[in-house]
């Protein structure tokens, strides 16, 4: 058996996974921080968590473990039973020296709870964490998974059910955050783009307008003076 730290996993997020492009992921539940983020680590996680959580899709890899220096990310995704297509993603951080078979397990017994919950209800969700309370069950199934000697009897029942950690697609950080910094300085570009588009299409309407009055100034001028003119010989 392998002895852990007393919060091998840090934090459990779930959120519905976006289907279509431009659609924002929708958080449904979280755990509570049990923890003191005294030098703000816990926080700095949490960020890469909300980029991770930004840049997930329904054709994201799964399972899929995201190391971060000490720590690893890890996430399933699976769908909603009441509407297909709309998927749930559920992940976890937690120590690196942590075995993955445990935390996709983890993770597991969270998306089978989770489901049969609220399973009928993803697709209709507008409010952030609505299903807060679902922190509960985060919370009894993380002491049951922080120390395996403490409970070698329960993951001896599960032995034959533990996910098989080969073929999960392991990532790391900077290549995830790399990939959103890339897209987000392709999206600036392309609105710098146009708003130098748009620029170029005003200046170069001024300029026409410019060189229309300096054409015809010279004739009106002229065709004023006749008229002037011709109004004081008649009158």
């Amino acid at each position: 058996c392998i002895r852990l730290s007393s919060q091998p996993m840090k934090f459990t997020l779930i959120f519905r996974v976006p289907i279509s492009p431009g659609q924002l992921p929708m958080p449904l539940a979280a755990s509570m921080d049990d923890e003191k983020d005294v030098n703000g680590e816990l926080e700095k996680f949490k960020g890469q968590a909300k980029k991770i959580m930004r840049q997930t899709s329904a054709s994201s890899p799964t399972p899929c473990t995201i190391e971060a220096g000490a720590y690893s990310f890890h996430y399933i995704i699976g769908e909603a039973p009441s509407s297909p297509g709309v998927k749930i993603c559920f992940l976890t951080l937690a120590e690196k020296s942590y075995p993955r078979r445990f935390a996709f397990n983890y993770l597991g017994e969270l998306q089978k709870e989770f489901i049969q919950l609220h399973g009928q209800q993803i697709d209709s969700v507008e409010r952030p964490y609505k299903f807060i309370t679902f922190d509960t069950f985060i919370q009894k199934t993380k002491k049951i998974y922080m120390d395996t000697r403490a409970n070698a009897t329960h993951m001896k029942m599960m032995s034959d059910d533990l996910r098989d950690i080969q073929g999960i697609m392991t990532k790391n950080i900077q290549e995830v955050l790399g990939r959103g910094e890339k897209l987000e300085t392709v999206t600036n570009r392309s609105s710098e783009l146009s708003a130098g588009t748009k620029r170029f299409k005003d200046n170069a309407k001024a300029l026409y307008r410019e060189l229309l009055i300096r054409q015809w100034a010279p004739v009106a001028v002229v065709f004023l003076i006749v008229a002037i003119l011709l109004y004081l010989f008649w009158r």
